[in-house]
């Protein structure tokens, strides 16, 4: 690999991690609300869904996406309809006692938290567009 193109992958590594996303802020809501261990959980299915768009991208179906805008726009559309959700459902839950002699925290199941990561990578646009600009 040529030094300029390494260094141009390098700094928008950087770039993109630096800048929370949709993923940061699943990772956060989950630790904050079934604690540090239950939130490896949500960070499962988060990878999983950056494992689904990573074979996306390689089997070329990526590509597809780019070239079809209406393809991208039903997968960008997706995502705001399944954040905002998110959003309506954090909206109206009750506040949740965070202090340290609290009573139980509420305990998520492992599979519907990792289901919820999932969801959350594999609707993620800008991680789409990022893997069809640096992958191939």
């Amino acid at each position: 690999m040529v030094l300029q193109t390494w260094l141009a992958f390098f700094a928008a590594c950087w770039v993109i991690s630096l800048s929370p996303g949709a993923g940061a802020i699943a990772s956060m809501s989950s630790g904050l609300r079934y604690g540090f261990w239950r939130g490896y959980w949500n960070a499962l299915g988060l990878q999983l869904g950056l494992a689904l768009q990573i074979a996306i991208v390689a089997a070329g179906v990526g590509a597809i996406l780019a070239a079809s805008a209406t393809a991208f726009y039903a997968i960008k559309w997706f995502g705001v309809a399944y954040l905002v959700y998110l959003a309506v459902k954090q909206w109206r839950a009750l506040p949740n006692d965070m202090s340290d002699d609290a009573a139980v925290r509420q305990i998520g199941k492992p599979m519907a938290l990792v289901f919820r990561g999932f969801l959350v990578n594999v609707s993620n646009p800008k991680a789409l567009v990022f893997m069809l600009a640096v992958l191939p």
